[in-house]
């Protein structure tokens, strides 16, 4: 546990937070944060699984604790959709404003400003040529 973060505060019922889901490993908690429509209505629903363990980035979890946050995430998911009926849940990994690793999971509607940030961020792909991807896949193979 970090003494600073405000996930272990939370783990640890040192903060308040909204829970929604907990078990051994992770807990799920309801953003303060929660995203607006274009006009000015809160989209409900946008969650955080957080492991209890601290744990800067994803890709440090354990094999375990990594499958157990995805199975928390899966029925956080389900259950968003009931409440919600979003026409999808967008999930999240990023770790970059708060260091300890969590997933965001975000009700999202295909016209949402989510929706239109994706949408934007198309113009960044483009169809790579196979010898560089040839080149990559070899990269990434070759890591013990």
């Amino acid at each position: 546990m970090s003494e600073e973060c405000i996930f272990c505060k939370i783990v640890k019922e040192e903060a308040d937070a909204w829970k929604i889901y907990e078990d051994e490993t992770a807990l799920c908690i309801l953003d303060i944060g929660q995203v607006v429509s274009d006009t000015g209505e809160f989209i409900p629903g946008r969650c955080l699984v957080i492991p209890r363990r601290h744990v800067a980035f994803f890709y440090d979890l354990e094999d375990e604790e990594a499958g157990q946050l995805f199975i928390a995430t899966n029925v956080i998911a389900r259950k968003l959709k009931k409440a919600f009926n979003p026409d999808f849940v967008t999930v999240f990994i990023r770790g970059q404003r708060i260091s300890h690793a969590h997933i965001i999971l975000q009700p999202s509607n295909r016209d949402d400003p989510i929706s239109k940030l994706f949408a934007s961020m198309m113009s960044f792909f483009k169809l790579a040529p196979a010898d560089l991807l040839d080149d990559m896949a070899q990269k990434i193979q070759e890591v013990k």
